[in-house]
């Protein structure tokens, strides 16, 4: 078991809207939105910096980095899991994954569960994650299906998460078992607070295990594959 208070960087890059938190290893902390995908104008480095500044610290000094690994966007789970490794390969921090379904739930404190979170939707496939408060700790158990097989995953749940991609044959079953639907927005602050709690726990990977969580290929990836095949030429 990890005593001390490491200083600490969350990194949330799973939706559009991503954001960092850096603690000191005093337990004091900034949170700071990130812009996810500007290639010419990178922010997440110097926001790093800045708000190492002002906490009187370095980039150097940070010992811990939680990593919110997905589902989400490919390009932000990507820079995350791309800049966690850098830092752990160059400083020796260690590294904790934590799924984005559970960050969604953390951060939205509506009690302990259990909560679904529908995410990584595609026509009408969708992750789906089941999470529960079990012994103080978030237990997420996921797995790809659609709305014809999503009233059995219902059962027991008393709230789902979706964005606004989720599928209208989806959103009427919730709606017709009365599930209150939530709006998922993981921060980094509550990306933080899971992360840290696994970590006393004793739960991290090492940098060359780190991935991001893709229920399917990625949309990028496929387009990529497409054009190097023999019968796109």
């Amino acid at each position: 078991m990890k005593s001390s208070t490491p200083t600490s960087l969350a990194l949330e890059f799973s939706s559009k809207t991503g954001s960092i938190a850096l603690m000191s290893s005093a337990g004091e902390t900034i949170t700071a939105p990130i812009t996810i995908g500007r290639r010419e104008d990178d922010d997440i480095f110097p926001s790093i910096e800045k708000n190492a500044a002002t906490l009187g610290i370095s980039p150097r000094d940070i010992a811990l980095v939680i990593v919110s690994i997905g589902p989400g966007g490919f390009t932000g789970l990507r820079t995350a899991v791309a800049i966690a490794k850098m830092i752990a390969l160059v400083s020796g921090a260690t590294i904790v994954p934590v799924e984005s379904a559970i960050v969604t739930v953390q951060q939205a404190n509506q009690g302990a569960g259990p909560f679904a979170v529908i995410s990584s939707v595609k026509d009408d496939e969708f992750w789906f994650s089941n999470i529960v408060m079990t012994d103080d700790a978030w237990v997420c158990t996921s797995k790809l299906t659609t709305s014809n097989d999503l009233l059995p995953n219902l059962k027991g749940v008393v709230g789902v998460f979706a964005d606004s991609y989720v599928p209208e044959e989806a959103t009427g079953i919730i709606q017709q078992q009365n599930i209150p639907m939530y709006t998922s927005a993981p921060n980094a602050k509550a990306l933080l607070q899971v992360g840290l709690e696994l970590y006393t726990a004793g739960k991290s990977t090492e940098p060359a295990s780190l991935l991001p969580l893709y229920p399917r290929e990625p949309e990028a990836v496929r387009l990529w594959n497409a054009r190097k095949s023999p019968e796109s030429r």
